[in-house]
């Protein structure tokens, strides 16, 4: 073993309400199943993508996931330590043209 972090170790466990929230708090409003689905599977400042559950999730997906807020599930440090939200940082490019 090498002592770098495995991708266990790089990831957290959450509850989907307070991943919601953070995505809300992000976007400026209480997300659309398609909002939370492309905030969730956005891209960092880097123009790199990644996804916050470890895999892209579909709308439908998140959905799903609206209605389940007490569970836990696995969250993926690299997508959720990003600077700017997907979203919002759309939205403010289209704001200043």
């Amino acid at each position: 073993m090498d002592g770098s972090p495995g991708a266990k170790q790089s990831a957290s466990k959450m509850m989907l309400g307070f991943i919601v929230r953070r995505c809300a708090a992000d976007i400026g409003h209480t997300p659309t199943p398609d909002e939370f689905a492309a905030w969730a599977n956005g891209e960092n400042q880097n123009g790199k993508g990644y996804c916050l559950f470890g895999k892209p999730i579909s709308p439908t997906i998140a959905q799903i996931m609206f209605r389940q807020p007490g569970r836990l599930v696995t969250v993926h440090g690299n997508g959720w330590n990003r600077k700017s939200p997907a979203i919002g940082a759309k939205d403010a490019r289209l704001k200043r043209s």
